[in-house]
C-alpha cells in the first residue's frame, strides 16, 4: 500500500488558501511526487468559507479525502479551522494561525468572536497535536498581511519535513506575482524559523 499524505487548508476568501495549495502541489511535483488537489470554489471573493484538499504520495488517485483522514490541517483563520477540524485524523497535526479575520478586512465585515473561546473549542475537538503559529509577528516584520499563507507554509514545512526549501522557493517564484515574491520568500523563512 502506498503512503499518501493528506493536507486540508481551511481559510476564507482573500487569504490565499488556493494559492497555498498550488504552491505545495508545484513543489511536490518538483520533488517527483504525485499530487492531486481538490478545492471548494464560489465564495472565495466574498470572504466566504474556502477549503483546499492536497494529497501527496507515490501514487494518488483521488483529489479529495474523507472526514478523519487529514494528516495535517493548515488553518489560516480560526472560525474556518473549527468548521473543518473534523477532517483531522486521530494523531494528526493542526497548524493554526490565531486569526479570527484577515487583517485586511474591516471590523464590520466580520463577526466579533473571542480568539480564546475558538481556540478552546478547537482543542476540545482535536485528537492530535495542536500547534498555534504566532504569525502576527511575521506579518508585522514583513509589512504585508497578505503573506499569511506563506508564513503558514513555512511552519508546515518545519513540522512535516515533507518538502525542501529549494522546491518550495521555486514554486513561489513560479506562481506568485513578481511584486510579491520577495515578501513571500521572507514570510516562508520566518514561518519556518517560528517552529524550528
Amino acid at each position: 500500500m502506498t503512503k499518501v499524505t493528506n493536507i486540508l487548508i481551511a481559510s476564507v476568501g482573500g487569504q490565499g488558501g488556493h494559492t497555498l495549495s498550488r504552491v505545495i502541489a508545484y513543489a511536490a511535483t518538483r520533488e517527483g511526487l504525485h499530487v492531486r488537489v481538490g478545492e471548494s470554489l464560489g465564495m472565495s471573493q466574498r470572504f466566504g468559507s474556502v477549503k483546499s484538499f492536497v494529497r501527496i504520495g507515490d501514487e494518488v488517485r483521488s483529489p479529495t479525502f474523507n472526514i478523519g483522514e487529514a494528516d495535517y490541517i493548515i488553518c489560516l483563520e480560526l472560525i474556518e479551522c473549527l468548521r473543518n477540524i473534523h477532517y483531522l485524523k486521530y494523531g494528526g497535526k493542526a497548524l493554526i494561525a490565531p486569526i479570527i479575520k484577515p487583517p485586511f478586512m474591516s471590523r464590520d465585515q466580520y463577526l466579533r468572536i473571542s480568539e480564546e473561546a475558538l481556540l478552546s473549542k478547537i482543542k476540545q475537538v482535536v485528537e492530535g497535536d495542536t500547534l498555534i503559529i504566532n504569525v502576527n509577528h511575521v506579518l508585522k516584520e514583513v509589512g504585508n498581511p497578505k503573506v499569511l499563507n506563506m508564513a503558514m507554509l513555512g511552519a508546515f514545512m518545519a513540522v512535516s519535513q515533507l518538502l525542501s526549501l529549494k522546491s518550495v522557493s521555486e514554486a513561489i517564484m513560479q506562481l506568485i506575482p513578481e511584486n510579491a515574491v520577495s515578501d513571500s520568500l521572507l514570510a516562508l523563512r520566518m514561518g519556518y524559523l517560528l517552529v524550528r
